[in-house]
């Protein structure tokens, strides 16, 4: 397959309007929120490409996001239009890497996001090498969101458990897997709610490591990271084998806003 050199548009923007069903108690749009506009905004770019989900359906192959970096100044209220930029930013060995950019109406950036995607082969479950995009890696914006791309997380030394999140049907994504907005909501569902009232995330990264199913208990595992006041990594393990579902190592800002519907 070819990815469509042709097309005009190497960057992407889509325009979301924040609706009272996507905003949390203090009115603003939540982290995982935000990720699912990620996930719809890299398909629709991904399809102008000639290279999105059905595409790759049709060759029997699927995009998987491996790991994940976003940085969110401020979080946007219900009722803002925003816009959400995002652009093919390289190829790093296995990993198609794009970048994302959160703006405002007055055109100002909040927030940006760096990923790293793989290509699965559906059959052997195995990623391939994305050579049709490293061919085209010239033609990419040369800008960047994030000064850095998302680091292999290391594994927990001396966690804490927290609670078990069962597997439903409402996580499952096309695939029949949990959704990666869905780990990210269960990491901040674990913090108590006074954390959510007086502090917002600032920093969020993710290694997506393995599968769950339907049927499947995820737990999750705290550690406070050493000199930080508010930050901390995360294991989400599978409770029936103790594997490391993903990583993740989370940055709060406190806002002392105690704001709600």
């Amino acid at each position: 397959m070819e990815v469509n050199e042709n097309v005009k548009n190497w960057t992407w923007t889509d325009e979301y309007l924040i609706t009272s069903y996507e905003v949390d108690a203090k009115g603003k749009v939540p982290l995982p929120a935000l990720c699912k506009f990620m996930q719809e905004t890299a398909y629709n770019h991904a399809n102008h490409l000639e290279f999105g989900y059905e595409q790759l359906k049709a060759q029997n192959r699927y995009w998987v996001l491996s790991r994940l970096l976003i940085k969110i100044e401020r979080y946007p209220k219900w009722g803002d239009r925003i816009n959400l930029r995002t652009w093919a930013s390289g190829v790093d060995g296995l990993f198609a890497c794009r970048d994302f950019q959160f703006v405002d109406e007055q055109e100002t950036p909040f927030g940006g996001a760096s990923t790293s995607w793989l290509i699965m082969d559906a059959e052997k479950r195995r990623p391939q090498r994305p050579e049709e995009l490293k061919g085209k890696s010239h033609l990419f914006p040369k800008e960047r969101a994030l000064e850095e791309r998302p680091a292999k997380l290391p594994k927990l030394s001396h966690p804490e458990e927290g609670p078990f999140f069962p597997v439903r049907y409402s996580d499952l994504d096309l695939y029949d897997h949990v959704n990666n907005a869905k780990y990210i909501q269960w990491i901040l569902d674990s913090y108590p709610l006074n954390m959510h009232h007086d502090f917002e995330v600032e920093t969020f990264e993710i290694n997506f490591l393995a599968e769950t199913k339907i049927g499947d208990e995820a737990a999750i595992h705290t550690q406070t990271i050493d000199g930080y006041d508010y930050a901390f990594l995360h294991s989400v393990k599978r409770k029936a084998d103790n594997r490391d579902i993903c990583l993740a190592k989370v940055i709060w800002k406190e806002v002392r806003s105690s704001t709600s519907l």
